[in-house]
């Protein structure tokens, strides 16, 4: 799901702000609130697209997972949609995406070298949340 890809995206993008003086996105000064983007058309996508996985569809519904998505496709016309999205929930392996993000940009710059290792550790930290792996990450790019 490509909105999925923009939440991961906006996501990452925000956990890399704190080291900026401005976001990296064009903003006309104003930031909306989450309430005044979202989008029902997008909802009902993501719901569906969710709702395909019975396994999904039941953490849904009995408040176990919570999704948010931001489509940013249209910068002038940003739009937010999410299932669950008023629940707090505990993310712990949600470092990992920063990790993540920092070691491919690290390989980008050739900070590092993307051996089979770094993309054997990059894997274990992002599908198994192999802490192990991610501070192997972490002690790489420092």
């Amino acid at each position: 799901m490509n909105h999925l890809l923009l939440f991961v995206f906006f996501l990452v993008t925000l956990l890399d702000v704190s080291a900026q003086q401005s976001l990296p996105v064009s903003t006309s000064g104003k930031i909306p609130a989450i309430t005044d983007i979202e989008c029902s058309e997008l909802k009902i996508l993501l719901k569906e697209e969710i709702y395909k996985n019975p396994t999904w569809k039941k953490l849904v519904e009995n408040k176990k997972m919570a999704i948010g998505i931001v489509d940013l496709s249209d910068s002038n016309h940003v739009k937010f949609a999410g299932l669950n999205e008023q629940h707090m929930m505990y993310a712990a392996s949600l470092p990992k995406i920063a990790v993540l993000y920092a070691v491919m940009h690290a390989i980008e710059n050739g900070e590092i070298e993307e051996t089979e290792t770094v993309k054997k550790d990059l894997r274990l930290m992002i599908s198994k949340s192999n802490n192990a792996a991610a501070t192997r990450m972490i002690d790489l790019v420092g």
